[in-house]
């Protein structure tokens, strides 16, 4: 009796590490495509792979972090946010989980909760230079925010240093609720929570920002401007909030891995006046070619920054003239969902962007 019980007892046994073994190897291929995605800005197959494989093995913190990494980057904060907390919850030491959701949170305008993030994880972790630097930098504009004065209007909330400047917040406000009616239509999105818009004076925002002399404003997922310089005017003032206003939507409908000239171009278009018909000649230090306009433009000088706006919007003007704005919408769409960039282009827009590039550099 006792043999007849124990056979299918190991035979049981055999089949369950079968399974754990079968699992485990399904785990880690996903594991590794997930990480191949990421690596070459496939962040849509990279979620669902990231994502597969925690359903598998939930207990497993770097998995929720891959998974974190891609779905920041197609800008589905909540669920990169739950991925990330996930991933500390499962290992409290883990470094670069709290550096992203650090950076979500600050993007996200909560100060306080980023600097949680760190001082919790500091203590257990290999602290360098860089990130009390960067925790320093926090607690600083936690303290100069405090001071601010607030005001809200339907979609936006204004953060201003002294309560003279009110009017100039409630002017900012009201500009940028008729862009946020304007751009809306346009785009066809239009945000689920207020945006934060935080004026400063010029030494304030050149120390928060951190960014070039040349910066008029600013856009991390608030919206940052310095009174005076382009606030004077009131048609600059619409041109600078529309143009930011912008930067918000785009990321807001095509996440965070639009490229750089395509953001700059596009917001370009949704000023008030557009983009002009005719531009000057490019006369940057260096020639700019599109493919050097897919990161930033912050590492730019003076000259090379206004060639590379210029050569942006003049790419973006000749998409829209080629197959209009709709286009370029659903490129952006396309985006989110984690198509990349050089397929969303030739679906949407009917071009290789290898050749468009090519044109678009011929005509500066």
């Amino acid at each position: 009796m006792i043999r007849c019980l124990v056979a299918p007892t190991l035979l049981l046994f055999a089949v369950s590490a079968a399974a754990a073994d079968a699992r485990a190897r399904d785990v880690s291929a996903l594991a590794r495509a997930g990480t191949a995605a990421i690596e070459s800005g496939r962040f849509g197959d990279a979620l669902e792979a990231f994502s597969k494989a925690t359903d598998a093995e939930p207990h497993d913190a770097s998995l929720c972090f891959g998974a974190g990494v891609a779905a920041f980057m197609l800008a589905q904060d909540d669920i990169a946010r739950a991925r990330f907390e996930c991933a500390l919850a499962l290992n409290p030491d883990f470094l670069e989980a709290a550096r992203w959701l650090a950076d979500l949170h600050y993007r996200s305008g909560r100060i306080g909760a980023a600097i949680s993030v760190y001082e919790e994880v500091q203590p257990r972790a290999e602290w360098t230079p860089e990130l009390q630097q960067t925790l320093e930098h926090w607690r600083k504009e936690q303290e100069l925010q405090r001071e601010f004065v607030e005001a809200c209007s339907a979609h936006f909330i204004a953060l201003f240093p002294r309560a003279v400047d009110e009017p100039l917040a409630r002017d900012v406000m009201a500009r940028l609720e008729s862009a946020y009616q304007r751009i809306g239509n346009v785009l066809g999105a239009y945000p689920s929570r207020p945006i934060t818009v935080v004026l400063y004076t010029r030494d304030q925002f050149d120390e928060v920002t951190g960014l070039a002399a040349w910066s008029a404003a600013a856009y991390d997922g608030r919206i940052r401007l310095p009174i005076g310089g382009a606030l004077d005017t009131p048609e600059e003032r619409d041109r600078v909030l529309s143009h930011e206003y912008a930067h918000a939507l785009i990321a807001l409908v095509g996440g965070r891995i639009v490229p750089a000239w395509m953001n700059e171009g596009l917001a370009t278009a949704l000023e008030p006046a557009g983009i002009p018909e005719q531009d000057a000649p490019v006369s940057g230090e260096v020639p700019l070619r599109l493919s050097q306009l897919e990161r930033g433009f912050i590492r730019f000088s003076t000259r090379d920054a206004e060639a590379a706006y210029a050569s942006s919007a003049r790419a973006v003007r000749l998409l829209i003239e080629r197959r209009g704005i709709p286009a370029l919408v659903a490129t952006l769409h396309d985006l989110a969902r984690g198509i990349p960039f050089p397929r969303a282009f030739a679906e949407r827009l009917a071009m290789s962007y290898n050749d468009f590039a090519a044109r678009a550099d011929t005509r500066q």
